[in-house]
């Protein structure tokens, strides 16, 4: 089944290309699991050359930290946070990752 996945301007913006499929590989990762919240919370750090992103769900707790080593950071300032947000549509969903600010 084909999922669909929309992007806000902003994380088109101010995510490269390689850590939005990174985050979109997460969320589906997650949402192959049993009872999953439809909100996902990614917080970002980077740190030198180590990119730390904490995938977060509020109900059930949930909370998964990765480190990606030598991660090459674009020119662009990552934001702190994104939100990956499933929502339902009559007989359908789709997914929307946005910037907090745009929420």
């Amino acid at each position: 089944m084909k999922i669909n996945r929309y992007i806000t301007r902003g994380v088109n913006e101010n995510l490269s290309l390689d850590l939005q499929i990174l985050l979109w590989h997460m969320v589906e990762e997650r949402d192959n699991q049993p009872h999953t919240d439809y909100l996902h919370i990614f917080r970002l750090k980077e740190d030198d050359n180590v990119l730390s992103v904490t995938h977060e769900q509020e109900q059930p707790p949930y909370k998964l930290d990765y480190n990606y080593i030598n991660y090459q950071k674009n020119e662009n300032v990552w934001p702190k946070k994104v939100y990956v947000i499933r929502e339902y549509d009559v007989d359908t969903f789709y997914y929307v990752m946005l910037l907090p600010e745009e929420y």
